[in-house]
């Protein structure tokens, strides 16, 4: 009898980017937003969305790419409308301080209706009909990353909605997920007795989400740290343009005057050798450009070239203006000047075609391997997490066919119910992270992470026509169920192996040290999240994704000063380390004298053409190394505390953009 309590094995957890969508009205001469009604009494405004033909744009036949409710609690701003334009009065954020937060999105049959908060200035006359001008901006926090193949239904049941999280975690040990409290408020009354007399539903918070990966990737070192450059070579035969305008830092909208062959899903590098700093508080020292021939995570880095990937999440081809537009899954970290060289890069099952990473199982070298260097600056990215559990294993496959072809799951309550439940949780970021090694085991990475809100499938409570909206990522049965799609989710055959200890080498001061039993570096982010005053007079339904249009969850959640610390537990066989601490000498801009963790995967082949992982102090001080005598005739172990300003990680391997 199959199992009828949801049980750990039948959980999926995925999670993807988040990106800005922006939308201006004259990538497509039918595309137009307008408004479409107002609610004085509820203080909103909606606006419909309505045009466009093509498949892989990111509104087509005038339904926009993203599940009913997903965009709740995304904020949303216009630019470029100009004088002559009806959303005049609504224009330019930067100007005109008009900033709204989006409380309900919809799909009919060929239109998107926007509902935003608080109510425009522009009027239910107001529409933009000339495709010249407007552009629509939802911005990044909050907002995953489009999935254009996502299918829209009335019915719940025929509804097949989903979001580019399509990435894999990682060989999740634990996990802890920021699940959502109720601040409930109690007031006693005076003259009311000694019970509660009032009870009232505060804040909703979705704190404390963390979990431990075995390290077979430095993919969430990332999210930890936030910068990431890379260096890469395409083969020859890569497709390639030219940007058409310049792109800022953050920036998710490309545009050129090629015309791309089926570009969704590929991935774009920007061969940009723009020279830009990674500290902004670089003493002294001589420039070292990452990038550059020969320089590595043995060398003083102070500069990058500003090279970068992104996936290509939507596509639009406009014949009239011969400007083709290219939605990414993730803002720039850079900015590039137009007319930059980018190469389109795919994965495919060879490692000929596409300039595909492959790794080689028999001797564990790359081919067409991705080096990249991560670092410290303003900002760390947020994302979004898909899970889902259930009671049994069903997939919509294994439902019935309705009259048209259509196949539905089965949502009577029966004992073929799967009574899925789907959750994503929106706006996460690390606020912490502790990067754990010793000699029993492979390295770990402990991930701290708080959620600004959470999205959950209601198609399972709809009046009629129940069913799962949400499509979810099935990573090892749909999403990457082929070998070219394991190696885009970030788990292609054989990269899943972890880093081991007995691979690891640790360098201290220019020393290799032999005598390491463990080490822990930690990080925090300082992200704080914020609640802010932001009314929503709007009614709540039982089958709203965003309980309240998110009024009650955090707004922001901002950036604070980053804190590194590195703790090492070694067997003292000289007194240098401890020279250095009493003396509290300065390590600094001398390649000599750096830490440096270094991690490469077991193979027969060279170490350098393997997966590698390096971990790089540049300047630090030693604080703590105390030399306690022991109670036995065992050796003496002394704990260092070494306190860095910053932190770079060089990797090597077979993903593209983590």
């Amino acid at each position: 009898m199959p199992s009828t309590v949801y049980k750990g094995d039948l959980t999926e957890i995925s999670f993807g980017h988040e990106a800005t969508v922006k939308l201006p009205t004259h990538f497509d001469e039918s595309f137009v937003f307008s408004v479409q009604a107002e609610d004085a009494s509820a203080d909103t405004t909606t606006v419909r969305l309505t045009g466009t033909g093509s498949g892989t744009a990111p509104i087509h036949n005038g339904q926009l790419s993203f599940p009913i409710g997903m965009l709740v609690g995304s904020e949303l701003t216009f630019s470029d409308l100009g004088t002559s334009q009806n959303f005049n009065v609504d224009d330019n954020f930067a100007t005109s301080g008009r900033r709204y937060t989006i409380v309900k999105n919809e799909i009919g049959s060929n239109y998107t209706d926007i509902t935003i908060t608080p109510k425009m200035l522009s009027g239910t006359s107001a529409a933009t009909t000339d495709f010249g001008n407007g552009t629509l901006h939802i911005h990044a926090f909050k907002t995953p990353a489009m999935d254009v193949d996502m299918g829209w239904h009335t019915n719940a049941n025929a509804s097949s909605e989903s979001v580019a999280t399509d990435q894999f975690m990682g060989l999740i040990n634990t996990i802890s997920l920021p699940e959502t409290k109720v601040d409930l408020k109690r007031y006693h009354v005076i003259g009311l007795g000694r019970d509660v007399a009032v009870q009232v539903p505060g804040r909703f918070t979705n704190v404390g989400g963390s979990f431990e990966t075995t390290m077979h990737s430095a993919r969430w070192l990332y999210y930890g740290l936030g910068e990431e450059t890379v260096s890469f070579t395409p083969n020859g035969s890569a497709p390639s343009f030219a940007t058409a305008s310049a792109t800022s830092i953050g920036e998710t909208l490309m545009t050129t005057s090629t015309d791309l062959s089926s570009p969704v899903g590929k991935y774009v590098y920007i061969q940009d050798d723009t020279t830009v700093p990674i500290h902004l508080y670089k003493e002294v020292g001589t420039q070292q450009t990452y990038g550059a021939s020969g320089i590595g995570p043995e060398d003083l880095v102070t500069d990058t070239r500003s090279r970068e990937m992104r996936r290509i999440v939507a596509y639009y081809e406009n014949s009239t203006t011969s400007v083709n537009y290219i939605w990414l899954d993730e803002g720039l970290n850079y900015v590039h000047a137009s007319g930059k060289t980018v190469k389109m890069v795919d994965y495919s099952a060879s490692a000929a075609a596409n300039s595909t990473p492959v790794l080689d199982n028999s001797t564990k070298t790359i081919t067409n391997p991705v080096n990249r260097m991560l670092y410290s600056k303003s900002t760390v990215p947020s994302f979004a997490m898909e899970v889902s559990i259930r009671r049994l294993d069903n997939q919509e496959e294994d439902g019935l066919v309705d009259t048209d072809g259509t196949v539905t799951e089965v949502v009577d309550g029966g004992a073929s119910d799967s009574q899925q439940l789907t959750r994503v949780f929106k706006g996460c970021k690390v606020k912490e992270f502790s990067m754990v090694a010793d000699t029993d085991a492979a390295v770990r990475l402990n991930v701290g992470f708080d959620a600004a809100l959470c999205y959950t499938d209601t198609g399972r409570l709809e009046a009629s026509n129940k069913g799962d909206r949400f499509d979810v990522h099935r990573i090892f049965e749909d999403t990457a169920d082929t070998v070219a799609k394991r190696r885009e989710a970030g788990i292609g055959k054989g990269t899943q192996k972890p880093f081991m200890f007995y691979n690891g080498q640790i360098q201290l001061g220019g020393v290799t040290l032999g005598q390491v039993i463990s080490f822990d570096l930690k990080g925090k982010t300082g992200v704080e999240q914020y609640y802010t005053i932001s009314g929503n007079r709007m009614a709540d339904a039982a089958t709203d994704q965003v309980p309240f249009a998110g009024a009650r969850n955090a707004s922001l959640a901002v950036e604070g000063k980053t804190e590194y610390e590195l703790d090492m537990e070694i067997i003292v066989d000289n007194p240098t380390l401890f020279h250095q601490m009493r003396r509290a000498v300065r390590n600094f801009d001398n390649a000599n004298k750096m830490v440096r963790l270094s991690f490469v995967k077991q193979g027969t082949a060279a170490a350098s053409g393997r997966e590698s992982m390096d971990i790089v102090i540049d300047d630090y001080f030693i604080t703590e190394a105390s030399l306690p005598l022991p109670d036995d005739q065992a050796p003496i172990k002394s704990t260092l505390k070494i306190l860095p300003k910053s932190i770079r990680v060089f990797a090597q391997d077979t993903i593209f953009h983590y």
